[in-house]
Formats: structure tokens, sequence, C-alpha cells
């Protein structure tokens, strides 16, 4: 009989985990400051609710975490496009986004070490996640923005430790990343599955033959639905995912 063999690469944040809360607060704190006096339930508090909702508007344009930094504009709000983000984005001072981005980050890790319960508390799996990393274990990479320390802590929280094999954090290139797992772990590329709400990395690693699919019930927008169709990307229904397993070869 056919072993079950290949690999699941798949992305963290609006796929395996809903972390919105967690990313809108360090995104408010990555411009606003970090008070390590005040307990982190308190600042969650004391974000408004406007900065939530426009936070919650541009997370569906958004792939890194220094792209969360576009919030922080009044006229995000408004965004309607990929592109109209894009100039947003491309608008401000380099310098200004690389220190929110680490000030984002070191507002996420001061949550996640000094307020762990609290921190942990802000991340819930999506629906028949547990249960497909479970099917891959061992064959599962994480390939994701967000850094590894806080995906490995979600991981362990839901008892999800042992099935993930391999952890790329703050990655920006995953068709890269995916590549480097099939020469790495012997699997053919066309044997690793995919999953990502974002339609850019899901063409981009569709193009390394790796069966890639676009996560319905991620981050996305009705534009992006419309070039998924244009360009017929395989998309994936968040109640299909019971039936993913590794192929058989």
């Amino acid at each position: 009989m056919a072993q079950p063999k290949g690999a699941l690469a798949i992305d963290f944040d609006g796929v395996i985990a809903d972390g919105l809360e967690e990313c809108a607060l360090v995104t408010w704190l990555g411009v606003r400051g970090l008070d390590t006096s005040v307990p982190g339930a308190e600042q969650l508090k004391r974000v408004p609710g406007e900065f939530i909702e426009r936070f919650r508007h541009i997370r569906n344009y958004s792939r890194l975490l220094e792209h969360f930094v576009v919030a922080h504009l009044p006229m995000a709000a408004t965004v309607d496009s990929q592109a109209e983000f894009d100039v947003l984005l491309s608008g401000l001072e380099p310098e200004y986004v690389r220190d929110f981005t680490a000030r984002a980050t070191a507002a996420r890790e001061w949550l996640r070490t000094s307020e762990p319960d609290f921190w942990l508390d802000l991340h819930t799996l999506y629906p028949g996640m547990a249960d497909l990393l479970h099917r891959y274990s061992g064959s599962v990479v994480v390939v994701t923005a967000k850094d590894e320390g806080s995906v490995r802590a979600i991981l362990v929280r839901h008892g999800l430790k042992h099935s993930v094999r391999e952890v790329f954090g703050e990655c920006g290139r995953k068709a890269e990343a995916v590549l480097d797992v099939s020469a790495r772990w012997g699997v053919p590329v066309e044997h690793i599955t995919f999953i990502d709400d974002n339609l850019t990395n899901v063409r981009k690693v569709a193009e390394t033959g790796a069966r890639a699919r676009w996560a319905l019930w991620g981050y996305g927008t009705p534009e992006h639905r419309a070039e998924a169709e244009r360009f017929a990307v395989a998309a994936l229904d968040l109640s299909e995912v019971v039936r993913l397993a590794p192929v058989a070869v």
C-alpha cells in the first residue's frame, strides 16, 4: 500500500489562528509607545475602537508587520484597493516604518513574555486547524510574517508543539521558503500543500509547482476575489480543510 507522503506549508495569522486584537494592539503601541507599568488588558482597552476598525480594514491588504503602520493614517479607513494601500505605504519614510516595526516587535515580545496568559488568550485557532496539523504531524512548516517565538508559544498553548516541524518566522519570501523545505526535507515540491490567505503569496508559491491554495476564511477583499477568479487561483473554504491530507505516492 502506498504510504502518505508530502508536507504542509501554512501561514499563521488569518489561517491557523485569529489574532486580530493582538495585532491591532501591537500596531497601536508601535507608534504610541508601550507603558510597561500598565497591564496589557488595560492597554488594549485604551486603544480607540475607531483605530481597531481601521486596522481591521487595512489588515486585508497587509502581508508583513511593517505594513500595519498604515493603520495610523486616517485616510487608511477609505482604502478600497491594493494599489491605493501600496501608495500609502510607499509614501511613508523608510526610517519611520523601521522604527514602527522595531517598537511593535518589542511590544509584542514584552507582552508575550511578561503577560503570557493575557497575550495567548488573544489568539484563537480557526475550526479544523488543530486536526489539520495533527494529520500532517511532523511534516508541517509554518511560513509566516509573525516572529517564530510567538508562533511556537501559541502552538504549545494549543498542544501542537510536536505537529510542526519547522517555523519560518518573519518571512517575506514564501516561495523561496517552500523551495528550501522541498530541498532539505527531500519532498518533491508538487507534494507540498501551501495555504495562505494572502493572494500574492499564493500566486507566487503556485509558480514553484506546489499545491497552493488561497484560504477564503482569512483576510481578503472583493478585489482579491475578482483577481483570484481572473487568474484561476485555487481557493479553499474552511469547510474543506477536513478533507485535506498528505498525498499518497
